[in-house]
């Protein structure tokens, strides 16, 4: 018989002492389970098929914890070695057009596409046996309180997971009556906070930033929700962006017990700046070096994000991003395995973010704005890096001028970044 090599899957659970568990899943208990999948793991060499039994190696190779090919001669570093929770943007549709929003392009103009359940009940599953969910799972949108939304389904299978929660929610429902969320029905807004209790969501995100002089009434439903939420005992965050001093004393006068997370606002998206300016060579690598994350976040992330259509990606601020896989094709296990070799990983790794710019983006630079934000140029690197990658692989050959245009010009769009042309 041939031989069974680990993959990065088994590696990481090695690495989180969690063997003992996945011994336990195998279909054909073994004396020292755990203790042969800990020389598997370390072995480059691999192990005869037969060591673990003919069923657990199948079990094994079926769940991509192993592989019946040998490895490179070196072995693949642990991209999600550091992860520690799980974004899901459940809908880029939102009832409110905020002039700061980095999804404002991504929204679907007709009816709004949901994250399904199916697809989200295994990435919990296989998440929660990696360790990947430490610090818990952050429910998103767009605005997740509405019609369709999966969002209360969601909460109710992160509780049965034991998984901690947080959602975000512009809070129109505050003052409210027969609030709907997707299949449901609540009275009022009193009757959403206590479900969304008892679903055990653990912190409820609200936000401080300029969208309340755009919708001036929706300032007294975040109150009111606010003020529901501290009644109740559930706990409240507000993100404050940029928020304007006045209206910081005012929620921290009104809900003392709320938590405050202050955030840069980041040019993507509809959060243009005023005076917009041509792209200048050689500044977007260095530029990318200055984000929160000093670019580690691309090749060593916190946090893994999911997109509405299953694309899951490593950073924020590059919403309708999903280079490192999807989910509607491979499991969270199939990803991690494929992360070392990923080409943004790689190129984000390997440093040379310079010579990425000066071939792929200075060319096209007369298509973009300047970029204000190192997040900004992060993001748009990577998603450049993977749709130059998709493109290449789909096209099978280097794509010509014209279609490298075209793809410049999408990208810019999709993230907001378009130049304004002079009349």
């Amino acid at each position: 018989m041939g031989q069974l090599y680990a993959t990065a899957s088994l590696r990481h659970l090695a690495q989180r002492r969690r063997l003992g568990w996945l011994a336990q899943q195998l279909p054909q208990p073994h004396a020292d389970g755990a203790g042969l999948l800990r020389r598997l793991a370390a072995s480059g060499a691999g192990l005869p098929l037969e060591t673990l039994g003919v069923a657990n190696a199948q079990a094994l190779l079926l769940q991509h914890w192993a592989t019946d090919s040998a490895p490179s001669a070196t072995r693949a570093a642990l991209p999600f070695a550091f992860v520690e929770a799980i974004n899901l943007e459940l809908s880029y549709s939102c009832n409110l057009a905020c002039s700061h929003c980095l999804q404002e392009p991504l929204r679907p103009k007709g009816a709004s596409t949901w994250l399904d359940v199916s697809t989200v009940r295994p990435l919990l599953e296989q998440a929660q046996a990696l360790q990947l969910l430490r610090r818990g799972l952050n429910l998103t949108g767009g605005e997740v309180i509405a019609t369709g939304s999966p969002v209360l389904e969601l909460l109710a299978l992160a509780q049965q997971l034991n998984i901690p929660t947080r959602m975000n929610t512009n809070a129109w429902w505050g003052l409210q009556q027969q609030i709907r969320v997707g299949d449901h029905c609540f009275a009022d807004d009193a009757a959403l906070v206590g479900a969304l209790q008892q679903r055990g969501l653990g912190r409820l995100a609200l936000s401080l930033d300029d969208r309340y002089q755009q919708y001036p009434q929706l300032l007294e439903s975040v109150i009111r929700v606010g003020t529901l939420c501290q009644l109740a005992g559930q706990a409240i965050e507000f993100v404050a962006t940029d928020a304007e001093p006045t209206l910081l004393k005012r929620v921290q006068l009104q809900l003392p017990a709320a938590l405050i997370t202050p955030m840069e606002q980041v040019d993507i998206g509809a959060a243009q700046p005023v005076q917009q300016r041509p792209m200048r060579r050689g500044n977007v690598a260095r530029l990318a070096a200055l984000s929160h994350c000093a670019t580690a976040g691309f090749y060593r992330p916190r946090y893994l994000h999911v997109t509405p259509d299953g694309g899951v990606r490593s950073c924020l601020y590059a919403p309708g991003g999903g280079w490192l896989g999807n989910l509607h094709h491979q499991s969270l296990i199939e990803i991690l395995n494929a992360a070392a070799a990923n080409p943004v990983v790689q190129l984000f790794d390997s440093g040379e973010l310079e010579a990425f710019v000066a071939e792929h983006l200075t060319p096209w630079r007369h298509l973009y704005r300047a970029l204000d934000h190192g997040c900004t140029a992060a993001a748009l690197i990577a998603r450049l890096a993977e749709q130059l990658s998709r493109q290449q692989q789909s096209a099978a050959k280097p794509l010509y001028p014209e279609e490298l245009e075209q793809l410049h010009r999408r990208l810019a769009r999709e993230m907001g970044l378009e130049a304004v042309m002079q009349a």
